[in-house]
């Protein structure tokens, strides 16, 4: 187990993770940032860590140091910032990425001495920091939404000797002062990539960003720029990331409430629940591109007669709900019922349909053309889009 005085073993352990992650060890200019900028100094006395019952407890370095270093070295992703909800619940606001993701992240993006790089999403400045150890600080730029992150990612660079230009902004819009960049790399996910980060990107550049859709966060996005304000790029299969925050969003998200089933309309459906919201990630994440705005939620205690388990699904506007009932007993056959101007059970049969006659495409298969017009995604090949089941 680590201690708090044995930072170096911490480090080691830190590569040996991320190696195992990445399935080959972690390239030495990257390694050699890991021990100039040790991850542990960019994490608060108090953290956050899952429960592994989709909550998260605190965990104190001065109350319990043998957990937190082990939390500061391991492979995974660490709380930093928490918002207190109804219920003891705790919504993830910043988090530290995992080392392996972190370099996964850095290797799609490919940045070398002489590039210059802006970052959307300081975070703690972890990120920021590998970069400048690398390119140089006066070569990175990095933006956040939260100005108390941007000061403490200040404070947490500073502290290892790195002072990277950390800005308070939206980050949607980039940061324009310093463009063009060379590369552009999001520590946060989007939905639709914003075409400022294009357009502040030089002819011939990268723009690496994690992917997320109604159904669920999950994948990175690897792009080239070309002329002419145009990306084309591919997935790639990892990533989970918090989402790029709205300036203009409330924060309380959406209230998945389930009363407008009420007078829905019955059917049967041959397709399990469990195959479109089970353990397969690349159904998952092809269910989030097929059927945008579409998001789903488990209840195993239905509370009606008949139904052991539900897939409930809603669109975002909240007008529109369906859900798929396992009755406890068959597998091959569960009801359906929908209501609204969407059919949401039939859009995502339809998506899931799709899906399985292509042969079921693992998410590096898929990809995305990004012009000042919006987006189409694709399979395979540019000239192939993904078709609208809606």
């Amino acid at each position: 187990m680590i201690t708090s005085y044995a930072p170096e073993a911490g480090i080691a352990r830190l590569l040996d993770g991320a190696a195992a992650c990445l399935g080959h060890a972690v390239p030495p200019e990257w390694a050699d940032a890991f021990r100039a900028v040790p991850r542990h100094r960019f994490l608060p006395g108090r953290v956050w860590l899952s429960d592994q019952a989709a909550g998260y407890v605190p965990c104190d370095r001065d109350r319990d140091p043998e957990r937190w270093w082990a939390a500061a070295y391991g492979d995974a992703s660490v709380v930093t910032l928490v918002a207190e909800e109804g219920d003891g619940y705790r919504r993830p606001l910043s988090s530290a990425s995992a080392p392996g993701a972190v370099v996964r992240m850095l290797e799609l993006a490919a940045p070398v001495p002489g590039f210059r790089v802006l970052e959307i999403g300081a975070g703690t400045g972890f990120h920021a920091g590998l970069l400048a150890h690398r390119l140089g600080e006066d070569a990175v730029t990095s933006v956040d939404l939260d100005a108390g992150l941007v000061e403490r990612a200040r404070r947490n660079l500073a502290g290892v000797g790195l002072r990277p230009r950390v800005e308070c902004a939206d980050g949607a819009g980039g940061w324009p002062e310093g463009a063009p960049y060379d590369v552009v790399v999001a520590t946060c996910s989007v939905r639709a990539v914003p075409h400022a980060w294009v357009a502040q990107t030089r002819p011939g550049g990268r723009i690496v960003t994690p992917w997320d859709s109604a159904w669920g966060a999950y994948g990175t996005l690897a792009l080239t720029v070309r002329t002419g304000g145009v990306a084309e790029g591919r997935f790639r299969s990892f990533g989970a990331y918090m989402p790029l925050r709205d300036p203009a969003a409330s924060g309380g998200g959406l209230v998945r409430d389930t009363s407008g089933m009420a007078g829905a309309d019955d059917g049967v459906t041959a397709l399990s629940p469990w195959a479109v919201a089970g353990e397969d990630l690349d159904a998952q994440f092809a269910l989030g591109l097929l059927a945008p705005g579409v998001w789903h939620a488990w209840d195993a205690e239905p509370g009606e007669a008949g139904v052991a388990v539900r897939l409930v699904l809603a669109d975002e506007a909240g007008e529109s709900w369906a859900c798929i009932d396992y009755d406890g007993e068959r597998h091959d056959s569960f009801r359906t019922r929908q209501s609204g101007p969407r059919r949401l059970a039939d859009e995502v049969m339809a998506a899931h349909n799709w899906w399985t006659a292509q042969g079921r495409p693992d998410v590096s298969r898929f990809g995305a053309t990004v012009t000042p017009d919006g987006h189409t995604l694709w399979l395979d090949h540019p000239d192939h889009p993904c078709p609208p089941v809606s």
